[in-house]
């Protein structure tokens, strides 16, 4: 492959006085397969709808358009109270969902209203950060498909509830060997075909061999916030309770889009706790890295490891419910079964990694380990 177009990039400045939070999420993933499926259990239809590791705002809609389908199958009587489990996105879109759909929405319940995953995504529209079956992979293409057109009636203006300022078309520059996780979207003739690109960021750092698509920038933070606001306009009441199991619930039709929760509620051995590790910028960073997105793996120490950069500007935790702003977040790793650590190799495991990926983004766009 030859170098392509010269794309001039401004880089972020990553230096101690750039970074503004450190940020550990813990990603709920499938070994093997996501779940959307529909079963009884004792007098009980339950939904599920969970497992997709990193790639839940992807395929957000084009899920929750499969579960309602599912539980459209059984023949569901409309003035039957549904209750939905989980407040992430699944969980609020398919109590907003269902009540467009005429169906009665009793209530959200939830652990937690912040301490979730799908606040932290860095907003990347791709396929990826997902371990399923070769067989599951059409599947989940056709889940990104639908959930891809969502996006683009969202990003036109188009939509009942969410609004454009959540969504922008933008470039993601990733390395032609490295798997953007939107080929699908190319082949369909939804997204541009790619670029062949060198990337210069003006500072004496190139980047050849790099391949530019355009796709969504997903603000997750504000998909949550209008998401949030649509579940209230609704009336449908969201209460905050640590369930155990779904005999403590009352009504026949239960929507479960808990995550990680659903290892005890729906005794699912097959989720794996996948750990990542985030970093947000300040205004010191700069802005020009606000425009587009990185995506791509690096070799760093003998292993292929991950390098993001998406230009988030906000970001909500249990410690920060109001927010803070901030100017873009790198990302970058995947680890599996951090739940059988000790505390103590869970803190040097963070303490390394966060270390790791501040030397292999400050090489990447500084030329220089951090």
């Amino acid at each position: 492959m030859g170098k392509g177009q010269i794309v001039k990039l401004r880089p972020p400045k990553i230096t101690p006085e750039t970074i503004s939070q450190k940020i550990i999420s813990t990603r709920p993933m499938r070994d093997g397969k996501f779940n959307i499926s529909v079963n009884e259990r004792a007098r009980k239809t339950l939904v599920h709808c969970y497992g997709h590791g990193g790639s839940g705002w992807a395929t957000l809609f084009g899920s929750i358009e499969r579960a309602i389908e599912l539980f459209e199958t059984r023949g569901p009587d409309k003035r039957s109270p549904i209750h939905v489990v989980g407040s992430g996105c699944m969980g609020l879109t398919s109590a907003i969902e269902l009540a467009r759909r005429g169906y009665k929405v009793a209530k959200i319940t939830t652990k937690s209203l912040f301490d979730i995953p799908f606040w932290d995504a860095g907003g990347y529209f791709a396929i990826v950060s997902v371990k399923t079956s070769t067989e599951e992979q059409l599947h989940l293409n056709e889940l990104g498909m639908r959930s891809f057109l969502v996006y683009k009636q969202i990003e036109e203006g188009k939509h009942p509830y969410l609004s454009s300022k959540a969504v922008r078309n933008i470039p993601v520059y990733c390395h032609a060997h490295t798997e953007a996780g939107i080929e699908d979207l190319e082949v369909r003739g939804l997204i541009p075909s790619r670029k062949e690109v060198t990337l210069d960021f003006g500072n004496g750092v190139l980047h050849p061999d790099y391949l530019k698509y355009m796709t969504y920038y997903m603000n997750v933070t504000e998909l949550m916030k209008q998401l949030r606001k649509e579940v209230k306009r609704l009336k449908i009441p969201i209460e905050i309770r640590e369930l155990h199991t779904f005999d403590e619930l009352q009504e026949e039709n239960i929507f479960n889009c808990t995550g990680l929760g659903s290892r005890t509620l729906n005794k699912d051995a097959s989720l794996i706790p996948v750990r990542g590790h985030l970093i947000t910028l300040n205004s010191a960073a700069g802005v020009g890295h606000m425009d587009y997105m990185i995506y791509t793996s690096v070799l760093q120490e003998g292993k292929e490891e991950y390098i993001y950069l998406f230009p988030k500007d906000f970001t909500v935790s249990t410690t920060h419910q109001q927010g803070v702003a901030c100017m873009g977040v790198l990302g970058g790793t995947f680890i599996q079964n951090v739940d059988r650590l000790s505390a103590k190799e869970e803190r040097e495991l963070d303490q390394q990694e966060f270390r790791r990926m501040l030397d292999r983004h400050s090489l990447f766009f500084q030329g220089r380990p951090y």
